[in-house]
């Protein structure tokens, strides 16, 4: 679960990152976009407020005794406003003087820009004839600077505005990416649950609706690969039963005839059609528990909590004849042990490795086949004081068909082989050391914790 969590919580990460820069670049342009549409409407304010200014100084004028040449004290304007007033003969009336006028228009109000004393100025100009031929010329103006502060307002407000949008966008795509990944990671919480050889359906009734199509074309495939692995399974068994049964029949009228006295002459020839026969029986048992090892196979089987301590039992008394044959020294020391496993499995795992520690270790010698736990994890072993793997060979074994040469007992090279199939199957750690004073093999098979 808690891998599920940090999942989660990664692709959430990932898609904030991914949508940060393109918000980011949205941002800046809603910001220049407004700040510069605030900027003219605030620009459009203060240039009526100027015109306002100018009217109302045309006004005074024309109310005054003498428009042409009106009384410089009855003129005015609010303060931080440059002013001027021109008579029709060009001479300063009131106000500034030297202030720049706005250009010529087709209308009586003009505006325009200008510098005065180092400083711009936007400036509003009105043209009011007051006696036939001649025109007072009325220029209303302030510095640019003064405009400065509600555009600053602006520009940070925007900012502000537009950072916290940008903020709470990423909050909801976060909750919403949270809210929508819960029904995925039910599902994912489902699979993990499960075995890696389970095949059973998902639960599709516990899911959301929009994430069951996904169970449903996986609940599809599990179906499919069950369907694979139980007629994989049952080709094999077919297969073990039509060889094996004709092979035993063979070599079992092969031995009726080899008692006969009128075979005598032919003896040593049906001896080694006999040791023929014995060897092609034990390659076709071996390559069938190899098929049937493997994982595509044994997907249909099912694991079940198994003692090794039964296992290592039966598998001693399946052999218990052939060691005294040999003249070995076969024991056990089993302590209590289960694992979920496949009991046919372990015992063809165990098997192989009993045959091989039987077959390569001289008269004499002892086989000790072991169970138990180490560090919490359940284990089987089988130990010799035969000649041994050389430590450059020991990968190689695991290969199939593959013998050490100079081999001097007959064998097919697929007993390791096979071993390390059911080994993985069951993911166990399988490794070859050296016996007891570096003689011998011990070959382990240390299964996972529960």
């Amino acid at each position: 679960m808690s891998e599920s969590i940090a999942s989660a919580k990664s692709i959430r990460r990932r898609l904030l990152l991914f949508l940060l820069p393109p918000l980011t670049l949205l941002m800046l342009v809603g910001v220049f976009i407004n700040y510069r549409t605030a900027t003219i409407f605030v620009r459009a304010a203060y240039d009526q407020k100027l015109a306002d200014i100018a009217r109302a100084l045309e006004t005074q004028i024309q109310h005054s005794s003498d428009p042409a040449h009106p009384e410089p004290e009855s003129l005015n304007a609010p303060a931080g406003i440059l002013f001027s007033v021109t008579g029709g003969n060009g001479k300063l009336v009131a106000g500034v003087p030297r202030l720049p006028a706005a250009p010529v228009g087709s209308t009586p109000l003009t505006y325009g820009d200008a510098s005065y004393e180092g400083r711009d100025l936007r400036l509003v100009t009105c043209r009011a004839p007051t006696t036939p031929g001649a025109v007072t010329v009325i220029t209303v103006a302030e510095y640019d600077d003064s405009r400065s502060n509600p555009g600053r307002f602006i520009l940070a407000s925007t900012w502000l505005v537009d950072f916290i949008q940008v903020d709470i966008t990423l909050l909801i795509v976060w909750i919403g990416v949270h809210l929508g990944l819960k029904p995925l990671l039910t599902v994912r919480r489902q699979i993990e649950a499960r075995s890696a050889r389970e095949l059973r359906p998902l639960d599709a009734a516990s899911v959301p609706t929009e994430v069951r199509p996904l169970v449903d074309a996986l609940n599809l495939l599990f179906e499919m690969l069950s369907g694979a692995a139980r007629a994989q399974s049952q080709f094999v068994a077919d297969t073990a039963h039509q060889l094996r049964t004709p092979i035993a029949g063979l070599l079992g009228s092969l031995q009726v005839l080899m008692r006969e006295p009128a075979a005598a002459p032919l003896q040593s020839r049906l001896a080694s059609l006999y040791d023929g026969l014995s060897t092609l029986s034990h390659s076709a048992n071996q390559l069938l528990a190899l098929a049937q090892a493997d994982r595509s196979t044994s997907l249909a089987d099912v694991f079940r909590k198994t003692d090794l301590k039964a296992v290592v039992e039966r598998a001693v008394e399946r052999n218990v004849d052939r060691a005294v044959e040999c003249g070995l020294d076969l024991g056990a020391e089993c302590s209590p042990a289960t694992v979920e496993a496949n009991a046919r499995l372990l015992d063809d795992l165990l098997g192989n490795l009993m045959d091989n520690a039987l077959k390569y270790t001289p008269s004499g010698g002892r086989v000790t086949v072991r169970c138990g736990y180490e560090t919490g994890r359940p284990f089987l072993e089988v130990e010799d004081d035969g000649p041994g793997i050389p430590e450059v060979e020991r990968p190689r074994v695991l290969e199939r068909f593959y013998r050490i040469p100079g081999s001097a007992a007959g064998g097919c090279g697929l007993g390791l082989a096979i071993v390390d199939e059911i080994a993985r199957q069951h993911d166990a750690r399988l490794s070859i050391e050296s016996g007891a004073e570096g003689r011998g093999t011990r070959i382990r098979v240390l299964f996972p914790g529960s």
